[in-house]
């Protein structure tokens, strides 16, 4: 596996870069704007080439972009939509310049009109908005925790969106933490061999390109958004122990989202998950 971290904005892109790279990880993910905005903010190509061509030198690969939070395929507002729209395929662009083969989505929100409704809004906007996005970028859809009205945190959902399309046009990530608050057993290897199968089952291992590995301290399938420290929370060390040590492909680029990142709780975490894969 390639581990990784979620790279934070501030204190330069290079400098970041450098200290990732330091801490010996192979892959790295960004926001490629703010998280919380509308606006992706100019970038000179100049300088997108610059921060591609130091990605490879350091040999951070692949890079994986996360699109901001705001971003809802499902919303009911039509003004809201039209930005998701907009600042989605900004996204998608300004990765196909960075060379990233992965933009990360959270499939969205229905806001109370139903999970059928609002997944087939999801299916149709995608298929609107494709064509106009860079051929070498796959979008992932990543499982929520499944607060509110959020979509996504079944695998079932995210396999009826990913039905729509031909093999392998969409792609999805999973994360640990939101797997947990979903209901989905990771603490124990008993609870990974079936919450993987079930994956298997609907999705499908063979359309997973990314892992977020974090773990929680909130109750399983409490439908509660809180990341913590590896080991330190209700999965732990057996259910990482169990999960990292699955047979997962060599390649397959797994990031850490734990909190204080960007400090030296990076290091602490990268050298608990080689410890517990065996490496």
């Amino acid at each position: 596996m390639r581990f990784g971290v979620h790279m934070p904005q501030k204190g330069g892109f290079k400098p970041n870069v450098e200290r990732v790279a330091g801490l010996g990880c192979r892959t790295i993910q960004i926001f490629p704007g703010n998280p919380t905005g509308w606006r992706m903010g100019k970038l000179d190509p100049v300088e997108i080439e610059k921060r591609a061509t130091l990605l490879e030198e350091k040999e951070l690969s692949p890079l994986v972009v996360h699109s901001a939070y705001l971003i809802n395929l499902a919303s009911t507002s039509a003004d809201f939509l039209s930005k998701s729209r907009t600042l989605l395929h900004q996204t998608m662009e300004r990765a196909g310049a960075y060379r990233s083969p992965y933009v990360i989505l959270h499939t969205g929100n229905h806001g109370g009109e139903g999970a059928g409704k609002g997944l087939k809004q999801i299916v149709s906007v995608i298929e609107e908005e494709l064509p106009g996005w860079p051929s070498e970028v796959k979008l992932l859809l990543e499982n929520t925790a499944g607060s509110g009205t959020a979509l996504g945190s079944r695998f079932e959902e995210l396999a009826e969106i990913l039905s729509h399309f031909p093999r392998h046009t969409l792609g999805v990530c999973i994360d640990t933490a939101h797997s947990w608050a979903a209901g989905y057993d990771l603490g124990s290897p008993e609870g990974v061999e079936k919450t993987i199968s079930r994956f298997d089952a609907t999705v499908g291992l063979d359309h997973l390109h990314v892992i977020h590995v974090n773990d929680t301290h909130v109750e399983l399938g409490s439908r509660v958004d809180r990341h913590a420290h590896i080991g330190e929370g209700s999965i732990g060390r057996k259910g990482f122990a169990a999960f990292l040590t699955y047979g997962w492909p060599e390649e397959m680029p797994v990031i850490l989202e734990t909190p204080e990142n960007g400090t030296d709780w990076d290091r602490v975490n990268l050298e608990a998950l080689r410890e517990l894969a065996g490496r």
